[in-house]
């Protein structure tokens, strides 16, 4: 009786965590783009949607995102742009892209625009990119 009654729980308790594990979303990553000589590394970085970037600077840099036409999503992966980027300040950002992209994802250029005095640069100096892809829902099942 007791061997019944241990087996019934343990049982319950691996399908509970089976249960329980499979369907657990991904955590957000946070990846860091450094930005130093007006050269952004990684160029293009890769992220998944609803990931956050870290922009981190050797100067001030304007970032500007170039407006894409997206039917079903945010033209822009940032919630504000153009945004300013000042050295020792880490400047997390969610990234978001629309729901319609493919398993390739969806590009966004952007420029960095050097600030000098608070005022930016007549000219962008490079023009890197953020490559963001769907999260994978429920891999493997």
């Amino acid at each position: 009786m007791k061997a019944l009654r241990l087996w019934s729980c343990l049982l319950l308790c691996v399908s509970y965590a089976a249960v329980v594990g499979c369907n657990q979303d991904r955590a957000a990553l946070v990846t860091r783009i450094q930005i130093t000589n007006c050269v952004a590394n990684p160029d293009p970085a890769t992220v998944h949607d609803m990931d956050s970037i870290v922009w981190v600077t050797d100067i001030d840099y304007l970032i500007t995102f170039v407006p894409t036409s997206t039917p079903s999503g945010p033209a822009v992966p940032v919630p504000s742009n153009p945004f300013t980027v000042k050295p020792g300040t880490s400047a997390s950002q969610v990234i978001h892209a629309p729901s319609n992209c493919s398993s390739a994802g969806c590009y966004y250029k952007y420029s960095l625009t050097r600030v000098k005095n608070g005022v930016p640069e007549s000219m962008p100096c490079v023009d890197p990119g953020i490559r963001v892809v769907p999260r994978a829902v429920n891999a493997g099942n």
